[in-house]
């Protein structure tokens, strides 16, 4: 029987799983059969590791991708799983706070209510950052093209990102919630989302990629690479209205 190196936790083992942390001998390639397994494993299973990674793509998300990538991939939410509930609850919580906004404004104006917009994506916002996944990924990889990772390996790390980027547009909320209760202003400031997702990219990309090529040039790709996925970002927002400033009714 072939004896195999754990790609997880570097021990020497036989057989299919690893005796130590239990992590497959069979550690898939990035790439679209990846995904096409994913999404229906994702959808129909839910695995340990949630907490686990949240905390791993805020502390250092650079590194722990690196290391996903690299094969220790045991503890951690499978990327479309991950994306997927952190896009739920974002959504949820984000639905609540527009309500105690909502609330509190038609006590104070009777007979009015706020107009968040008609748009789908103002009522949900963590829908545009899914669908964003793949524009992301690909001015990402394009960024890096000469680095080691092909266009799947970036797919799958801006699917970890995106799913972040929700809590982002969760403390946005939060922060416009406050804002109404002390200066009853109530307008959307995606500025602010743009400078946590700009430093939060800048931050992960520059750890992942920091292995490879020259600190120099590396600064100069990622400000490069910040400046086309902001440009993406905002055109997304002013094409999808959620740009637009909410009206009372």
């Amino acid at each position: 029987m072939p004896t195999h190196i754990c790609k997880n936790c570097g021990t020497s083992f036989e057989g299919n799983f690893c005796c130590n942390c239990g992590q497959s001998s069979h550690v898939e390639k990035i790439d679209a059969t990846y995904f096409l397994h994913d999404i229906p494993h994702s959808v129909f299973h839910v695995d340990k590791g949630f907490f686990y990674t949240l905390k791993r793509m805020f502390a250092d998300p650079g590194t722990a991708l690196k290391r996903y990538l690299q094969g220790q991939r045991v503890q951690h939410y499978r990327p479309f799983a991950y994306v997927l509930l952190m896009s739920t609850i974002c959504t949820l919580l984000i639905k609540g706070i527009n309500y105690l906004i909502n609330v509190r404004f038609e006590k104070e104006h009777p007979g009015h209510v706020l107009e968040f917009g008609h748009s789908l994506f103002v009522k949900y916002p963590s829908l545009l950052i899914f669908l964003m996944i793949p524009v992301l990924s690909l001015i990402t990889w394009v960024s890096f093209v000469r680095r080691p990772f092909n266009y799947w390996e970036h797919f799958l790390v801006n699917t970890y990102l995106a799913a972040n980027l929700n809590v982002f547009l969760l403390v946005i909320s939060l922060f416009q919630l406050l804002r109404y209760y002390i200066s009853d202003s109530y307008a959307v400031n995606y500025v602010i989302f743009m400078c946590f997702f700009m430093a939060y990219y800048g931050h992960a990309f520059g750890s992942l990629m920091a292995d490879s090529g020259k600190l120099r040039n590396n600064i100069i790709i990622l400000i490069g690479m910040n400046f086309l996925l902001a440009t993406a970002y905002m055109t997304a927002f002013v094409y999808t209205g959620m740009m637009t400033e909410w009206t009372v009714k």
